[in-house]
């Protein structure tokens, strides 16, 4: 099977709506994907129902943002219970932080002289997760920049002036939530957190950490290899995804790019892995 369980939609900071992710998916013949939007689960069913008929999967899943004493963590689950009242809770705490953030960052580009109204990125968003993408669409519609990447790499990522960081659960307590609602939780892009990266995942298995995402297009063939090592030595699933957000210039879509081994099997391990907390759900 090919499958690819990483890739955001319009929910939250990916640029086509949940069916245009699955038709996208479907030209690149893949066989199961999991639409993992920031802290919402807002485009699960909209994907599934466009899925109906057709040779592709959609499973739930999500991408969480937890935070630890060293830095952000991004902890991708799946297959937790859709209806889940404390899952959905404190989903919508966190998208309510998120407009809390829209606004000072807003606050901060008024400083630099660049006022943009909060109406115009909730705009963006539509009803979807608010995120740092929807404020660089609105500057370059405003004329402040020239394209998406201007307004990141001048005032938006990490480091620079307009910068404002989000509420994000520690990462026991991300753990905790996703198997309360049956679901299990994977390490998402491990290789990205530099060469901390083992350390990071031991101090997360005592805490319930399923996996961790392998194969990642950042990754390199030592890094994955590695990884591989870690799971096998841990009893951790490993996954695949390509953070899917949007096209490149190019017209191309990266999903389904970064390929597994051919033996690779995911989908039946983690509903085995999610039957664990089945009974607690």
């Amino acid at each position: 099977m090919r499958v690819d369980l990483h890739m955001h939609s319009t929910a939250s900071d990916g640029a086509y709506s949940p069916e245009e992710v699955v038709q996208i998916a479907l030209t690149n013949q893949l066989d199961v994907i999991a639409l993992t939007d920031h802290d919402t689960v807002g485009g699960i069913r909209p994907a599934q129902h466009a899925a109906e008929g057709t040779t592709l999967t959609v499973l739930p899943g999500i991408e969480i943002s937890a935070k630890d004493q060293h830095g952000n963590r991004d902890l991708l689950a799946y297959l937790y219970d859709l209806d889940s009242d404390v899952l959905l809770k404190t989903l919508a705490d966190m998208r309510g932080d998120r407009v809390r953030r829209a606004e000072k960052v807003l606050d901060k580009l008024t400083a630099l002289g660049m006022p943009i109204p909060l109406d115009d990125v909730l705009k963006q968003a539509t009803r979807g997760t608010v995120g740092r993408p929807h404020i660089a669409q609105a500057m370059v519609e405003h004329g402040y920049v020239h394209s998406y990447q201007e307004a990141f790499d001048k005032y938006l990522d990490d480091d620079g002036p307009a910068y404002v960081g989000h509420f994000r659960l520690e990462p026991l307590e991300a753990i905790q939530l996703v198997h309360q609602a049956g679901g299990v939780v994977v390490l998402g892009h491990p290789g990205r957190y530099g060469d901390d990266y083992v350390s990071i995942i031991q101090a997360m298995i005592p805490f319930g950490l399923d996996g961790i995402e392998v194969y990642y297009p950042d990754h390199t063939p030592a890094v994955i290899e590695n990884l591989r090592q870690i799971a096998k030595q841990y009893d951790l699933l490993q996954t695949i995804g390509n953070d899917f957000h949007r096209r490149d210039p190019d017209g191309s879509a990266r999903i389904g790019r970064v390929r597994a081994p051919d033996n690779f099997e995911v989908v039946e391990s983690m509903k085995a892995r999610a039957a664990r907390y089945a009974s607690v759900a």
